[in-house]
């Protein structure tokens, strides 16, 4: 817990001191991290003062937060307009309709976590994934089982 203490005190001495709002802070842990624990908001709240609860408050408001570990490897399935209108709902039924997947859309195994995000800017595209942070573009539902095959293959390779 000394050493999650003192990288919080680091990100915030990082940050411009215009820019150490509480979000931009919570911001920055998760990147670091991958998610926010109970533990880095009780020590967020011990070095800056706000209210455990305060923090809780902001970490759930906003949905690109995430209170739990991700898996090894994130599939985001765009819902934007032009996404959804041409079958971004389909292209996540087939994907997580083969899995086992918790409420924040993270396999048991930690394998995989799958999520629904707003535009990404590639309405062109559409549908649009943004799998291990590739982008990929006109996908159809029909290809998921190969994609969770290739996934599954590289994160063996991995170990």
């Amino acid at each position: 817990m000394a050493d999650e203490h003192s990288r919080i005190a680091e990100i915030m001495q990082a940050l411009p001191e215009n820019e150490r709002q509480m979000v931009n802070v919570i911001n920055q842990i998760q990147e670091q991290k991958g998610f926010i624990s109970r533990d880095d908001l009780r020590d967020l709240a011990a070095q800056t003062g706000q209210p455990e609860s305060s923090l809780e408050g902001l970490v759930s408001f906003f949905s690109s937060f995430r209170t739990r570990p991700v898996g090894r490897n994130r599939v985001s399935v765009c819902y934007g307009t032009a996404c959804y209108t041409r079958g971004a709902d389909r292209l996540h039924d087939r994907l997580t309709g083969e899995l086992e997947l918790d409420a924040d859309g993270t396999s048991a195994d930690g394998f995989i976590t799958i999520d629904k995000v707003q535009c990404v800017g590639a309405c062109s595209l559409a549908p649009v994934l943004v799998c291990n942070g590739t982008l990929e573009g006109k996908v159809k539902s029909h290809q998921m089982p190969a994609k969770l095959r290739e996934l599954r293959e590289d994160d063996a390779k991995r170990g």
